[in-house]
């Protein structure tokens, strides 16, 4: 794997997995007091991070450059509907504060989901989406969205993702050439076993 990639990614699995002992001590009293609500916090971050780590499993590294793009792009579209909204009757969660439509949580679950079902096709991306239908669903149960917030976070993560994302295609390791020659006719194959 590519060092720099590695890194990388080290990088970013420090930052989320390090980011202090009191939000790691809040999460597991979230876990023990309120579980579905956790599941929900933890899978608009996990999805993220799984959808990366197929990328980088696969050495596809178009791929991992194609995710963070499709993620900046649904995260920025979903901020500047939540800026949008916030004044108006769409924008009131059903707890009573700001910032309802559309839901970060889905959206960001949503766009792991939709990239790898896009790239990688649908046998993928099958386990991230039902991950992501449950994070919609724990967002609507403890009252932070509507059904409608969780519908659109999703639907903009897929619909931001049909125009980022390209289908992943193999390196062919087999190839067949014909050879034709004044003393020979006859078909060349190269195997390659290094990827």
């Amino acid at each position: 794997m590519n060092r720099k990639v590695c890194l990388n990614a080290a990088a970013v699995a420090a930052l989320v997995l390090g980011s202090g002992t009191a939000a790691a001590a809040d999460l597991m009293t979230e876990i023990r007091d309120d579980p579905d609500r956790a599941a929900g916090d933890i899978f608009q971050i996990l999805n993220p991070l799984i959808a990366t780590g197929v990328t980088l499993y696969k050495g596809d590294y178009q791929g991992t450059k194609e995710y963070a793009y499709n993620f900046a792009a649904t995260f920025a579209a979903t901020q500047a509907l939540k800026y949008a909204f916030d004044n108006t009757s769409w924008g009131e969660r059903p707890n009573g504060h700001d910032g309802s439509f559309p839901s970060g949580h889905t959206s960001a679950a949503c766009s792991a989901a939709a990239f790898v079902s896009d790239r990688y096709g649908w046998q993928y991306g099958l386990p991230l989406y039902g991950t992501a239908l449950f994070t919609g669903y724990s967002r609507v149960d403890e009252h932070f969205h509507h059904w409608r917030d969780v519908i659109a976070g999703c639907a903009l993560a897929i619909g931001v993702s049909k125009l980022i994302t390209t289908p992943y295609q193999e390196a062919h390791r087999l190839s067949i050439a014909p050879i034709i020659d004044r003393d020979t006719v006859g078909l060349q194959l190269h195997l390659d076993f290094a990827p």
